[in-house]
């Protein structure tokens, strides 16, 4: 069996496992096996690679890289300001985010893993040894993503600040690393302890989305850092800031490097050493409960979830009247919700167009004034959405269950037709309708009520983009039949061409504004062309 090198580090504090009452020889095979199991796992930052399910390479350290180019928005903190306090308080803040989203949405395979439970706990294992293996296997990830994620700006600050700097800095990091640790498994812990499974998972993937919109914000705000560079930081204690882990570790900094004695700050600073020390001790004492908690994502749906259910079986009856394209649809719908490589690979992109709209329109409100910005044009933005429909139907037609594409050929289908419309319909109601409308919800607020006719042409234009969409980019392919390791490279150029078809879209819906009566003519003409391309596309 492969050994992981790191394992080779550990056999160097085999005394000290065993002295803690921890069988060191079956908690190394045990950390073993779960790393090497590991290996084929495909991070949300990496998860639109071609990949080999032949070869065994561990994606997560590939990587490493793009999370050390989220380090470098950190960068420019440590050139613009100048007073450890603040400086430390607001690296700390986007390291929080970073590293905390990264570990919900890439590590919750890692850290609820109840294979556990199953496999191990029947054999002579003691419960000590398998938590142990467990905290380890967490801890690693953790470690390799905060180094990676923070590697640049210690070196950076070890030449800006010096060494004492550097080295404080480095302790506070692991100090962080602890308290991200215990604060995701107390999240878990406690949606687990009110909620269902299913409550959890779906946390997971919209942290995925966050992870996504985060990253679109930090750019921004990296790049308006520079006003800030003559604003001078004042520290005003208040009560609130005890809840604050940021400021502890700016507390800590400037009690250390600057000398600062006041009794707040130096709460808040020890704060910052002894909450995730002590987090970490409890943490692990607590393995067990946590472990309790986590039989709950294998339970079966709730009455509650019963009742949901029946509700969405209602609107699928009255999206798809027919009965076989109604179970393709639910069948499809399943998929997209519960296929962790699917969201893995379409998720980040509804972060984007949620995100993407509302930056064009804070830097337009930057030249103009509010009333200015509300009679433009600027609602025409809600075409962005649009650039998920591609994204989507470029993923429908693979599936990590790909092998099981033979319940095609034994469904009763006269018409391989109502198995496109039906993926069609679950894609668009599953994913690109919720975030349109959020997003409408907001145009509305912002632009008034003047726009909802313009709302609801971008929304049929969405319809017909979608069918030109599943065409193009099907190749005659059943949908959720493809593996994934064949990789999606070669879809590039159609997913570009359907990208250029939005300009003409927005172009000619611009065009009609200034028509009398154009737009509800354009609208009408809309309609009756989705009537008619949706005739045209499924009825071969």
């Amino acid at each position: 069996m492969k050994e992981i090198k790191v394992l080779l580090f550990l056999d160097r504090f085999k005394t000290l496992f065993e002295k803690a009452g921890i069988d060191y020889t079956v908690f190394r095979l045990i950390l073993n096996m779960k790393l090497i199991m590991d290996s084929r796992r495909i991070p949300t930052v990496y998860s639109n690679t071609k990949v080999d399910e032949r070869k065994e390479k561990n994606y997560f350290v590939r990587s490493l890289w793009i999370y050390a180019l989220y380090g470098l928005s950190i960068v420019p903190v440590l050139f613009f300001i100048d007073q450890f306090f603040f400086q430390i308080s607001i690296i700390f803040s986007i390291l929080m985010f970073i590293l905390m989203t990264s570990m919900i949405s890439d590590f919750s395979s890692v850290l609820l893993d109840i294979r556990d439970r199953s496999i191990i706990s029947p054999k002579p294992v003691h419960n000590r040894t398998l938590s142990a293996a467990k905290a380890f296997h967490v801890l690693f990830y953790m470690f390799m993503l905060t180094f990676a994620t923070t590697a640049v700006p210690l070196i950076v600050s070890l030449f800006l600040n010096g060494p004492l700097f550097s080295l404080m800095f480095l302790i506070e990091i692991l100090l962080l690393m602890m308290l991200i640790l215990v604060l995701t498994a107390g999240i878990y812990v406690l949606i687990l302890h009110f909620f269902d499974g299913e409550k959890l998972k779906n946390v997971i993937n919209y942290m995925q989305i966050a992870l996504t919109i985060g990253i679109l914000v930090g750019y921004q705000v990296v790049a308006r850092s520079f006003e800030l560079v003559e604003v001078t930081f004042q520290f005003s204690p208040a009560w609130w800031q005890l809840f604050l882990p940021p400021v502890w570790f700016g507390a800590l900094h400037e009690a250390v490097l600057a000398g600062e004695s006041s009794v707040f700050l130096l709460v808040l600073a020890g704060l910052a050493i002894i909450v995730p020390i002590l987090s970490m001790a409890v943490y692990i004492k607590l393995m067990p409960v946590f472990e309790h908690q986590l039989r709950k994502l294998s339970q079966t749906e709730t009455g509650a979830q019963k009742q949901k259910a029946k509700w969405k079986k209602q609107i699928a009856k009255w999206i798809s009247p027919n009965q076989k394209e109604r179970s393709m649809y639910h069948f499809a719908g399943s998929i997209m919700k519960n296929e962790r490589d699917f969201k893995l690979k379409v998720y980040p992109s509804i972060g984007f167009t949620l995100v993407i709209p509302f930056i064009f329109m804070f830097t337009t409100l930057q030249t103009s004034s509010f009333e200015e910005f509300r009679e433009g044009s600027s609602f025409y933005l809600i075409y962005f959405t649009l650039l998920l429909i591609p994204n989507i139907f470029s993923m429908v037609k693979y599936s990590s269950s790909y092998k099981g594409s033979w319940i095609y050929q034994v469904a009763p289908l006269k018409k391989r037709s109502i198995v496109y419309s039906g993926t069609l319909k679950a894609a668009l109601i599953k994913l690109f309708v919720p975030i349109y409308l959020a997003q409408s919800a907001i145009f509305l607020w912002l632009f008034s009520s003047s726009v909802l006719l313009d709302l609801f042409i971008c929304l049929v234009s969405a319809i017909l983009y979608s069918i030109i969409s599943i065409n193009l980019l099907s190749n005659d392919q059943m949908p959720f039949t493809v593996s994934y390791s064949l990789g999606q490279h070669q879809e590039g150029v159609k997913v570009f061409l359907l990208f250029l078809i939005i300009l003409p879209m927005v172009g000619l819906h611009a065009l009609s504004t200034q028509i009398p009566y154009g737009t509800e003519v354009y609208g009408i003409l809309l309609i009756a062309a989705v009537m008619i391309a949706w005739k045209l596309a499924f009825r071969k």
